[in-house]
């Protein structure tokens, strides 16, 4: 026979056909054959079934059981022919083994529940066909029946006949099924089941000892279930479907898949039931599995955040009666830590042990492990927030005592933060939130610690977030402006520079301060392009003013944070700014605080040389309140040192010499000049503290008795007339 590019032959009945529906087709021929029940030649059963196969595949793909449809497939088959003992036995084997590939369902498939739920559906045809099958033969015996009572004796043997081969194909749909089949009478009772039933149940689990089916079932589906069969019984209905759970003899439970239809009598009344049972207790474990798995952490085997969320929705929901919940929000300090420096597996050990133990202290309050070292403890109707602090400080202090880890005795602490609201007055995610917020701040505090959220910090907090993601485009709009504080020598009152100080009109918030952002702007890395506008701005105005008064001209004094430090373009920056502004290096003066260069002193002393070679201007800023150590300070290539304020303060009003914060400065003064070394006393707000510091031998001072920071404009009036009080 003469094959077609597609692999169908020039006789094929249905070229059209879908490729997958003409192979199950020749396999449902093939079957047919081997079990001896093909009735007809192969081209003749090809024609009779190509429609059978194609009405399956798109009877399994429609979205809406179709029952009907499914029993009449059944009685297709019977009438197409394949009424052998073994052609419904063939059928349902090859319909159970191929279907999938019929419908073309791949064998990786990503999600197990809806291979589960296709399964089931191939199940609920099977039985569906299974019964059009049977309804289909009992139909033609009872035609043929009422054909043989037209003759006598030759009528008589001819019914007889057919009635014992109905009977046999009867018996064979019985007793040959994949799936149990029962007959019971109205009362529930079973008159016959087959031996799929029996081996659902167990071999005395329906045949000793009869008991009404309602017996069986699981007390928790009982209810239903009775009502469903009483309706069916009196002839309210005619069929129903439903999972049911049945309960085994030996006490286990059996999840099935069952059809009940009813069958009448010939005057229309009711006479018995017959139900076809798919036992889908694997199915259901399945499920179960993946329920799990997708509401359970892996590792912890605490429930995780997906269910912590869900029950979060729960209380707040309508018809919830709960007024207040509370949410603890668990962090464990310095955590990757142990990661880093002792594997992931210890690690992971770790977090099992303590989520046993914060669940034993949690004690019926519901533990989830959220993410990392993170876990939430939800409490519904806490009786206040003492509760809620008395629990978490048991957390902490559970937690503090050592964890052994194999060969190791690992202490670890935890930030905790709380959060508890009235239900009408919050929601899910805002709970979250500040719980969230509250272990930030303990977390910032330290660690080791629990903090109760506070809705004016937060409001504080969200305005010092706003502020630092505005700082960029604060740049780009022209938010920002310098101001200039005067730096005096102290022997003659001459002013030698100014330090150029940048403050923030901002249009919700008015003028700020470098105390409102700076920090902040180091923290997200915005720091720099502000910085790089604080220094183009400064040498652009000090140019000015070295074009206006020559050599009368201040220096001009520029902060550097340690972020810009470690900039790798930064130097190149400086350079490009003095080119372009004109400002001579000496006019150019860096304050530099002891801790950026602290974070890489190496690093940082090749900047600084370069800087200093460039005849740039270096100082030390807030001198005292770091390291402070003579050895680093000798190897930086630095023109001066700055003070740090606080001591300046505690030199008081008094010319006293012998003060703690006297010494102090007199120290660090003299320390500096063996260096040679300029020294910069800032904060000066008195003129007892001037005095003193020019007793001491100090170089410059700056503060508010010389002067306040000021816009350029003012400054210029003051330039060339001293500035000392």
């Amino acid at each position: 026979m003469r094959q077609q590019p597609d692999g169908s032959s020039l006789s094929d009945p249905c070229p059209s056909a879908d490729p997958a529906a003409r192979r199950f087709t020749r396999e449902w021929v093939a079957a047919l054959a081997d079990g001896g029940v093909l009735a007809r030649g192969e081209c003749r059963a090809v024609e009779r079934l190509m429609p059978l196969a194609t009405a399956l595949a798109e009877l399994l793909a429609e979205p809406v059981r179709r029952p009907q449809a499914a029993r009449a497939l059944g009685a297709a088959l019977v009438d197409a022919g394949f009424r052998g003992p073994g052609s419904l036995q063939a059928s349902l084997r090859l319909i159970r083994g191929r279907a999938p590939e019929l419908l073309e369902v791949a064998a990786d498939v990503g999600e197990d529940g809806a291979c589960a739920d296709r399964m089931h559906r191939i199940g609920e045809v099977l039985g569906e066909i299974t019964a059009g099958y049977g309804e289909r033969l009992r139909e033609l015996s009872e035609f043929e029946q009422e054909r043989a009572f037209g003759s006598v004796e030759r009528t008589r043997r001819v019914a007889e006949a057919a009635l014992r081969a109905s009977e046999e194909r009867f018996r064979t749909v019985f007793t040959q099924a994949g799936v149990g089949i029962g007959i019971a009478n109205l009362t529930g009772l079973p008159v016959e089941v087959n031996p799929a039933l029996v081996r659902m149940f167990g071999a005395a689990g329906l045949t000793n000892e009869p008991r009404p089916i309602t017996d069986h079932v699981h007390p928790g589906d009982a209810p239903k279930f009775i009502a469903e069969f009483v309706d069916l019984a009196r002839g309210q209905c005619e069929f129903f479907r439903r999972e049911v759970r049945f309960v085994r003899p030996d006490g286990t439970v059996l999840w099935t898949h069952l059809g009940v239809s009813l069958v009448r009598t010939d005057d229309g009344e009711p006479s018995y039931v017959i139900g076809v049972i798919e036992d889908i207790t694997e199915r259901h474990q399945l499920r179960r599995r993946l329920h799990h798995q997708a509401y359970h952490d892996q590792l912890t085997r605490l429930p995780n955040r997906t269910l912590m969320e869900e029950q979060l929705r729960m209380v707040f929901s309508t018809g919830s009666s709960t007024r207040r919940v509370g949410l603890c929000h668990l962090d464990l300090d310095h955590f990757r830590a142990i990661n880093d420096s002792l594997g992931h597996h210890v690690g992971d050990q770790l977090l099992l042990a303590v989520a046993g133990r914060v669940q034993l202290l949690a004690g019926e309050h519901l533990v989830t492990r959220t993410g990392g070292d993170q876990f939430a403890i939800l409490v519904p109707d806490p009786p206040g927030v003492d509760h809620l602090r008395e629990l978490a400080e048991r957390i902490l202090v559970g937690l503090r005592a050592p964890f052994v880890i194999g060969h190791q005795r690992l202490a670890i602490t935890a930030s905790l933060g709380i959060a508890e609201r009235a239900v009408n007055e919050t929601w899910p995610g805002e709970l979250q939130r500040a719980a969230d917020a509250a272990r930030t701040w303990a977390k910032a505090e330290g660690g080791g610690r629990w903090v109760v959220f506070d809705p004016e910090r937060d409001a504080g907090e969200t305005i010092r977030f706003t502020l630092a993601a505005s700082v960029p485009g604060a740049v780009d709009r022209d938010e920002f402006h310098l101001c200039y504080q005067p730096l005096v020598e102290l022997d003659d009152g001459g002013l030698a520079g100014v330090e150029a100080l940048v403050r923030w009109r901002h249009p919700d918030y008015g003028l700020l301060g470098p105390a409102r952002f700076i920090d902040l702007a180091e923290r997200n890395g915005s720091i720099v392009p502000l910085g790089r506008w604080v220094l183009t701005e400064a040498c652009r105005q000090a140019r000015e003013w070295a074009d206006r008064y020559g050599s009368a001209a201040p220096y001009v004094s520029v902060n550097v944070a340690p972020r810009q430090l470690a900039e790798p373009g930064w130097l190149a920056e400086v350079s490009d700014v003095l080119a372009a502004s004109g400002l001579e290096p000496g006019q150019l003066q860096l304050e530099i605080t002891e801790r950026a260069v602290l974070v890489d002193e190496h690093g940082a002393s090749d900047v600084l040389r370069t800087l200093r070679d460039m005849g740039v201007r270096l100082t030390i800023d807030d001198f005292g309140t770091g390291y402070s150590s003579l050895s680093y300070l000798r190897r930086l290539p630095v023109h001066g040192l700055k003070i740090d304020g606080s001591f300046i303060r505690g030199l008081g009003e008094s010319d006293k010499a012998d003060t703690p914060d006297g010494k102090i400065v007199a120290s660090l003064i003299s320390m500096a000049h063996a260096l040679d070394l300029t020294v910069t006393a800032e904060w000066v707000e008195t003129a007892a503290q001037a005095r003193r510091l020019t007793a001491l031998g100090c170089d410059l001072g700056q503060g508010n008795w010389f002067g306040d920071p000021v816009p350029a404009a003012q400054l210029d009036l003051r330039l060339g007339h001293p500035l000392a009080g």
